[in-house]
């Protein structure tokens, strides 16, 4: 374990000697995470379910290849799940061994193609050209190409319409060398806390048990995975625990702010921090950044931080957002440009103190949760944008 994290701290240094900012990631509020909702699974479900975990837009923006080595060797999942092919090249090219899923479909070209095929990489599939082209590598090869059926049973995006599923499996038992190894479907509203969603859930989870009973009857073979359920899923709805989950945000410790996600006491995996690099003293009136939205009064002490938009830090939240620093809240003060945002400084501020914009000091914490509300988003757009920018640096971590 701590020879994969010096190895990647070595990498990331590497890679961005002079960062912006640092974003640490915990691997051990993620192996904790993971085995609480493993657990409150198997226990809502009454049986031993298959744990699929999310790591595509580079694990939500905590560094895809270096929390699929911890996962893996700590045997954590039976699945790592990502979006496209060049994910699941990444991974492969890493030496990863568990099996991957492409939970997504995009236009593949030949030799990618080949390649899912020679690598045992297990794709998702919506279309009957995909599954053609498929098979007819597979033979090429000699080999059998493992598949997942997506059923949209109300997601509206890929996935067979539920009404056209059988008819897609008894093509799909024409094709000698592909075999169906998983069944799954997609929630698009189980994350939303009102009746008329749930309703809606429920009969997503309805339309796939009903599909469930009948493709045992029209499958060539009885060992399928059915999965449906992601996080919300997973948390609140325990007729969607059929053979596998997929938590996504939850596992990275970002539940919805209700039910059992809160019961869980699941841990934010990733904090960002930045360090003040100068400090002014303004005259009243003083414009402070583009636009001229903020006035500065006589003789206050303004801070200035390395971190804008072009590090993912979202302008929405300019004037708004509240970061930590010397144990305190403070306040960002005027926009946020590409490179750099102002901030209220106290008495004793100087260069170079830290400045948390996600994570906890003492009674004080921001999480993405906290600053997504500020502009009307979700917790996965803060922490790919600022995960995924180039000029701040992993630092990984197993802290208790």
């Amino acid at each position: 374990m701590h020879k994969i994290i010096n190895h990647y701290n070595k990498i990331e240094t590497e890679l961005c000697p002079h960062p912006t900012g640092i974003c640490k990631v915990n691997l051990f509020a993620l192996e904790s995470n993971i085995k609480k909702l493993h657990a409150f699974a198997n226990a809502k479900s009454r049986k031993k379910l298959k744990f699929l975990f999310p790591v595509k837009g580079n694990g939500y923006g905590s560094g895809m290849i270096p929390i699929a080595k911890f996962v893996e060797k700590k045997q954590l999942c039976d699945y790592f799940g990502v979006a496209h092919f060049e994910e699941a090249y990444e991974l492969r090219k890493a030496d990863i061994q568990t099996p991957i899923l492409i939970l997504a479909q995009s236009f593949l070209k030949s030799d990618q193609i080949s390649y899912i095929v020679k690598h045992n990489i297990e794709q998702a599939v919506s279309d009957k050209s995909l599954l053609r082209k498929l098979n007819t590598e597979a033979k090429k090869q000699k080999k059998i190409i493992n598949i997942h059926l997506n059923i949209d049973t109300g997601m509206g995006r890929l996935g067979v319409f539920a009404k056209n599923a059988l008819s897609f499996i008894k093509e799909i038992n024409k094709y000698k060398n592909v075999h169906l190894t998983g069944v799954m479907t997609h929630f698009s509203v189980a994350d939303v806390n009102n009746s008329k969603q749930s309703i809606y859930t429920k009969q997503q989870i309805k339309i796939f048990t009903k599909l469930r009973k009948q493709i045992f009857v029209v499958a060539r073979n009885n060992n399928i995975i059915f999965h449906a359920a992601n996080s919300a899923g997973t948390l609140e709805y325990p007729l969607s625990l059929f053979d596998m989950i997929r938590p996504g945000i939850a596992t990275y410790g970002y539940p919805e702010r209700y039910g059992n996600g809160l019961s869980l006491k699941l841990k934010p995996i990733m904090e960002l921090a930045t360090k003040i690099i100068m400090i002014k003293t303004y005259l009243k009136g003083y414009s402070v950044g583009y636009g001229r939205t903020y006035s500065a009064k006589q003789g206050e002490r303004i801070a200035i931080a390395p971190i804008g938009y072009a590090d993912g830090l979202n302008r929405g939240l300019s004037n708004k957002l509240t970061p930590i620093m010397n144990g305190q809240k403070t306040q960002s003060l005027g926009r946020i440009s590409m490179d750099q945002f102002c901030l209220k400084a106290g008495k004793k501020t100087k260069a170079g103190d830290k400045v948390i914009i996600i994570g906890q000091s003492g009674k004080y914490s921001n999480s993405a949760h906290d600053l997504a509300n500020q502009i009307n988003t979700i917790p996965y757009e803060i922490l790919c944008s600022l995960g995924n920018a180039k000029r701040i640096r992993h630092e990984y971590c197993y802290v208790r």
